[in-house]
């Protein structure tokens, strides 16, 4: 019975995911016909343009916290562009390390 769970998830998951993935597809095709329809200058380009950019972020937004947060193998699904790996930049130390507290005395 736990099977039938975990595989209904993963359905719903993969569903999910590739309808999102379309939704942003959509949205920059959107941003295109703009650009082909109304001039870059003009203000209702650069009002319609900025509204479809942050809906695109705001959807990849959500679509990174779905790839991070759920316990979903995405590689195993066979979704190429998720990241598996994370690089983190070592800390960068400006100067003497210097500490706020006891300086003796």
């Amino acid at each position: 019975m736990g099977t039938v769970k975990v595989i209904e998830e993963k359905a719903y998951l993969m569903v999910l995911y590739r309808d999102l993935h379309s939704m942003i597809d959509r949205i920059n095709t959107l941003r295109k016909d703009l650009t082909s329809t109304y001039s870059e200058e003009g203000g209702a380009f650069k009002a319609h343009d900025r509204h479809l950019l942050e809906l695109a972020d705001y959807i990849g937004w959500k679509l990174a916290i779905l790839e991070k947060g759920t316990g979903f193998d995405w590689k195993e699904a066979g979704e190429k562009d998720v990241e598996s790996i994370v690089s983190v930049r070592p800390p960068e130390f400006a100067g003497l390390d210097f500490s706020g507290g006891y300086m003796g005395g």
